[in-house]
This record gives C-alpha cells, sequence and structure tokens, in this order.
C-alpha cells in the first residue's frame, strides 16, 4: 500500500469513528423528554426509533466514508427519515432544532436535483413542526439557513474526500508508469552498451576456437582482444549501474562507522551542519564509500575520521587515516608505479571533475593518509 493510501484509510477510519459522536446529538431531547415522566409505552417508542435512527446513521456513514464512496441506498435513507419522523411525537419541539443535522448529512450522497429537493424538503419539515409545536418564528428563523449550510458544507466535505481518493489513485498510477519507464530506460540502455560487445566476444570466441588448433598463437590473440572487449564491457556496465544508484550521504557515513567499527578501527564521524544539495550528496557519498574502501583494505589503521563540510562556495568530505599504510591504495590498484591511482580513485576523480570539483588523495607528512573531495556549490 503507497504511504498517501494508507494516510487516507487511517483518516477514513477516524471520521467514521467520529461520526458516532453525531448521535450525542440525542442526548439532550432525551434526556428532557425522560426528565418529564412519560409512560413505558412512550420509553419503548422512543428508544426503539433512536436505536433505529443510530443503525441507520452508522451504515450510512459507513458507505459515505468508504474508499470508494459507496452509494447510499434507497431504504438506509428511507430509515433514518422515518426515525427522525418517529421521534418528533416523543421528543418534541426540541427534536427539530438537532434532527436535520442527520438527514441533510445523508442527502448530501444523493446525486444533484434529489440533492437539492431533498433539503427544501427537510427544511420545510422543520419550519413545519416547530410551527405546529407553536415556537415563535423569532425563535427558529435560524433553522432553514442552517440546514442549507450543514448541507453544503457536507456535500463539499464528500466532494473533496472523492478528489483526495482520485489524486491518491493517481499518483499511485504515475509512480507505477514511472517504474516501468525506468526499467525499460535501464533494458534499452543495457542492451545498447551489451549488444554489440557480447556479439563481438561471441564471434571471436567462435574464430579462436577454430584456430586452436591449427594456429595456437592468432587464437591467444583473438582471447586476448576477447578479454580486452569484456573488459570493457564490464567497465560501461559499471559506469550505467552506477548512473542509476544514487547514494544516500548518512547511509554512507553510518556505513563507515559499523564497517570500520566491526575491523577494529575506531571511527568518528562529524556529519555536516547543514543540508548538503543532492548533486553533490551523491558525489560525497561516493567519496565516503571509496575512502572507508581503501582504509579497510591498505591503511592498517587504528584510528579513521571522516567530516562532511557544507558552506556557500562547496562542500567537501575528508577521509583521514593513522596507518602506516605498507600498501598504498595507489600500489595495490593500480600496480607498481608508484603514484599511479587505482581504479577507484580513479572513477571518483573522473566523477568529481565533472561536477567541478577536485580529489585530492594521499599520505600525510605526520603518518597517515588523507582523502579530501569537494564540490563546488555555486554553479548548482
Amino acid at each position: 500500500m503507497w504511504p498517501q493510501e494508507s494516510m487516507i484509510h487511517r483518516g477514513r477510519r477516524l471520521l467514521r469513528v467520529a461520526s458516532l459522536l453525531w448521535l450525542l446529538l440525542l442526548c439532550w431531547p432525551l434526556a428532557v423528554f425522560l426528565g418529564e415522566g412519560p409512560g413505558p409505552a412512550e420509553i419503548a417508542w422512543a428508544l426503539a426509533a433512536s436505536a433505529g435512527l443510530a443503525c441507520c446513521w452508522l451504515r450510512i456513514n459507513w458507505r459515505a466514508l468508504s474508499v470508494l464512496g459507496m452509494p447510499l441506498l434507497p431504504w438506509e435513507l428511507a430509515g433514518l427519515c422515518a426515525a427522525v419522523l418517529a421521534l418528533f411525537p416523543v421528543l418534541g419541539h426540541r427534536w427539530a432544532y438537532c434532527s436535520f443535522l442527520f438527514v441533510v448529512s445523508a442527502l448530501a450522497m444523493l446525486p444533484g436535483w434529489v440533492f437539492h429537493a431533498g433539503v427544501a424538503a427537510t427544511a420545510a419539515v422543520e419550519v413545519s413542526a416547530l410551527l405546529v409545536f407553536g415556537v415563535p418564528v423569532a425563535d427558529f428563523w435560524w433553522v432553514p439557513v442552517l440546514v442549507v449550510v450543514q448541507a453544503t458544507v457536507v456535500r463539499a466535505l464528500l466532494g473533496m474526500g472523492r478528489l483526495v481518493h482520485e489524486l491518491a489513485a493517481a499518483r499511485a498510477e504515475v509512480a507505477r508508469l514511472a517504474v516501468d519507464n525506468e526499467r525499460l530506460r535501464f533494458a534499452r540502455d543495457l542492451h545498447d552498451i551489451l549488444g554489440h560487445t557480447l556479439t563481438s566476444i561471441t564471434i571471436r570466441s567462435q574464430l579462436a576456437a577454430r584456430l586452436a588448433r591449427r594456429d595456437a598463437e592468432r587464437a591467444a590473440a583473438e582471447m586476448t582482444v576477447v578479454e580486452h572487449t569484456a573488459r570493457r564491457a564490464l567497465d560501461e556496465v559499471r559506469d550505467a549501474v552506477a548512473g542509476y544508484r544514487a547514494l544516500s550521504l548518512p547511509d554512507e557515513l553510518d556505513n563507515a562507522r559499523h564497517a570500520l567499527g566491526g575491523a577494529g578501527i575506531s571511527c568518528e564521524v562529524a556529519p555536516p551542519g547543514d543540508p548538503v544539495p543532492v548533486l553533490a550528496e551523491s558525489l560525497l557519498a561516493w567519496a565516503v564509500r571509496e575512502g572507508t574502501t581503501n582504509v579497510l583494505r591498505h591503511s592498517g589503521a587504528g584510528r579513521c575520521a571522516i567530516s562532511v563540510r557544507v558552506d556557500p562556495a562547496q562542500a567537501s568530505v575528508e577521509v583521514r587515516d593513522d596507518g602506516p599504510r605498507t600498501s598504498r591504495p595507489a600500489d595495490a590498484a593500480g600496480g607498481p608505479e608508484p603514484g599511479r591511482r587505482g581504479n577507484g580513485l580513479t572513477g571518483l576523480a573522473e566523477r568529481v571533475a565533472v561536477a567541478g570539483g577536485t580529489l585530492d588523495a594521499g599520505p600525510l607528512p605526520g603518518g597517515g593518509y588523507r582523502l579530501l573531495a569537494r564540490i563546488p556549490l555555486e554553479a548548482r
């Protein structure tokens, strides 16, 4: 279930519970009626009509506040109106001051002209009942106005509920279509990346198999080309996947803390005090991941500090350790040439450079190693 749908369901359940409170309107006329010392028959009549009213009212609200807005059943509205009318003889004019609230709330579920006709009939019945009970017009002139206001408000609330449900359904559909489109795009990109490469690998592998017995050197050369082609395809796939996977800086900081702690390396993390822009956050997260990996694999450190800073001009992350590093990440990943960067640092430097930033990585004069990535923010 989508979060929006869950909130709507909770809201509708609360409204259903709140609809029970409307039945408290019965307490005032019933209390006055019972205080007047009615006979057993009148009490039984009042209680039976009140029970019928409560039953119909709860069913109507259950249907009105359902997710799909189920239509009003004729017998429910008829039962509600009959119960309201049955209470007039025993509850008197006091019932006329509140009974219309139940009726117009139910009428709000009806279509246009039926709703307006029902509201007009309700106002006429209430005014007629008050006149029959001898109440001066000056004491109830506001009742027809309140009938119209109540009907309009309930009608608007029900319409708003339907619109909210339709909006939630539309958002869910948009999200589903977005996922489908992303899957199609990803499949298309992978096909474009791997289609030609895998075809070339297949053809050259078949050629090498045919040459293996009569020309071993040429077969070996063909397999060397296959190896280079496969490595290039793997790099392209990694780049494509990296483009679809946006890292979270808080998650990477937590992962670094847990990973380093599990390796027995004390880790101090200083998160940013200000929010990090989205584009810069992904790059800083990649820097934290690469720096943590180098500390775990090559440093031999006992302590590591990771700090993230954000100011109006740039965002930066620094990963610093105190390890002796007999094997540097550049040497270990890049080969015997000192100062040559490994694939991880090279890829990170390329990402940072595309964003106009800089990456500094190397040993510190007093011992240890530092990785510092800076991402400018002014252009963003």
